[in-house]
């Protein structure tokens, strides 16, 4: 069982989600280079060892993956974590509108059972929102289930707020338990049109 989770892919996604604004760049063709696991077959992405498949938009950009993992190292930096080690998690499919409108997905093996899942998913959302605090951002939460062909996810929706209690962006965070790996999906998005998209797209997605 890998309880070190906590400490790895979601406190890191959630804070560099934040400060994305350097990812993507000019459309490539080769974009398995991007991801860890998983192949692509025109604007559709499968990963063999989830038995995912979703689609992306065409018009939208698939996210460098060398720019995840420098934010990735920036959020480390901003929670002052010297500790984790992210060397076991699966980038696959990551794509944006924007900086501001992205959508990232991720795996880890995980050994433990569905009791240990829980406890794994409610430390992580407590991390997530005492990281917030402790620079002085307020996040309205609210956590749920969404199915998806089958998979239920757990999901933890965060609403940041600004220094006038204004949301300036809101991040959605799902998480599930997929043939034996710890799958994270986080929707980052500051207007309805653009969640509506991202997510309407994951739900239409397959599990085999």
């Amino acid at each position: 069982m890998k309880l070190n989770l906590k400490h790895t892919i979601i406190p890191a996604l959630s804070i560099a989600l934040f400060v994305l604004g350097a990812c993507g760049g000019p459309t490539k063709k080769d974009y398995s280079k991007e991801v860890d696991e998983g192949t692509f077959n025109g604007n559709k992405f499968t990963s063999q060892a989830l038995g995912w498949t979703m689609e992306f938009p065409d018009n939208w950009i698939i996210t460098n993956k060398s720019s995840l993992e420098s934010m990735d190292e920036r959020s480390k930096e901003l929670v002052d974590d010297t500790t984790s080690n992210m060397s076991g998690i699966k980038r696959t499919l990551a794509f944006q509108k924007n900086f501001e409108n992205n959508f990232q997905s991720s795996w880890e093996e995980f050994s433990g059972d569905e009791a240990s899942y829980k406890r794994v998913i409610a430390q992580n959302h407590q991390l997530i929102y005492n990281n917030y605090l402790d620079q002085r951002i307020f996040a309205d939460t609210v956590a749920g289930t969404l199915k998806v062909n089958g998979v239920t996810f757990d999901t933890y929706e965060l609403s940041l707020n600004d220094r006038e209690a204004k949301v300036f962006t809101t991040q959605l965070l799902m998480n599930a338990l997929v043939k034996g790996k710890f799958m994270t999906v986080t929707i980052s998005y500051n207007n309805d049109a653009d969640k509506k998209k991202m997510l309407g797209l994951f739900k239409e997605s397959s599990f085999k």
